[in-house]
């Protein structure tokens, strides 16, 4: 297949690039950085984001986009730059899909930021949408954006929704965040009081889960919430890192205070994306060591 990764520099995206090489398809990437890249690819200006080119160039199978702004905080100072990346972008995209390839199946990356803090969990993706973050409104603005080009103009297209995704080339978020706090701290300070909670996916299972919805999805707008369907509560996170890293409970504390746009507990219902067959290969152990093996690189 002819596979376009719109934001193939970033994490999701390289790994698409990597993950989709090796199955033996033809990559195409594309993003705002300014490098020459094994596959072919193409840079797009900062300034006016215009896509038409890249649709123009070839005939894509699928396009993937993984691009746009992923950071909450980034999200709450400038709201304005985070439309942009997240909505705008996304409507651009799907203009040259149809007007140059509407048989492209299009893959919306959205986030579980939509869901807010869910009153009920495990979270369906039927769950109410209630975004507490700028970021977390522009990836739902995407997705009604998505809904209104597969339902008015016939776009194959799929949501996605991510819940916390975590791997090697992340850096920034709880991990890397918390090795560089272990690595120059003796006493290291930790947002929250533990009790919080996600469901952490390796990049690995969420390329699979990708795969795996290319392959089998009728792509008629469906979301599916892309996890691993267990709860772990930050305290676990923290915990096991330190071990990793041979510290001790003493060397670290918790704050007691909450980040602004930060849900409290999460865990997703993958039901629907297990009716496919989708299986994860990385529980959360197997993948912070992992990922804690590529940060001792990075020092």
């Amino acid at each position: 297949m002819q596979i376009l990764i719109i934001g193939s520099e970033g994490f999701i995206g390289s790994h698409c690039v990597s993950y989709f090489q090796e199955l033996g398809h033809n990559i195409i990437g594309c993003d705002l950085i300014n490098v020459k890249p094994s596959y072919t690819y193409h840079q797009i200006s900062r300034l006016t984001r215009d896509y038409k080119e890249v649709f123009e160039a070839r005939k894509y199978d699928v396009c993937i986009n993984a691009a746009g702004n992923s950071s909450v905080p980034v999200s709450i100072e400038h709201p304005l730059q985070d439309f942009e990346a997240n909505t705008y972008d996304t409507i651009r995209i799907l203009e040259q899909i149809r007007n140059n390839q509407p048989s492209c199946k299009f893959i919306y990356i959205s986030s579980a930021a939509v869901y807010g803090n869910p009153t009920i969990l495990p979270v369906r993706e039927s769950e109410k949408i209630s975004p507490i973050s700028p970021y977390g409104w522009h990836k739902y603005h995407g997705e009604q954006i998505c809904k209104e080009y597969s339902c008015l103009y016939g776009i194959p297209i799929v949501i996605l929704r991510p819940f916390s995704a975590y791997g090697p080339r992340l850096r920034k978020q709880i991990i890397w965040d918390l090795f560089h706090k272990f690595s120059s701290s003796d006493k290291v300070e930790v947002y929250g009081t533990g009790e919080e909670s996600r469901d952490f996916i390796y990049i690995t299972d969420l390329i699979s889960a990708i795969n795996t919805l290319v392959s089998k999805d009728s792509f008629e707008g469906d979301v599916y919430n892309i996890a691993n369907g267990k709860e772990i509560f930050i305290s676990e996170v923290v915990a096991e890192l330190a071990e990793n890293l041979g510290r001790s409970p003493e060397s670290y504390f918790y704050n007691g205070k909450r980040k602004k746009g930060d849900p409290l507990n999460w865990v997703a219902d993958i039901s629907k994306l297990n009716a496919y067959g989708f299986k994860s290969n990385y529980s959360f152990k197997k993948g912070l060591a992992e990922t804690v093996k590529w940060l001792k690189t990075q020092t």
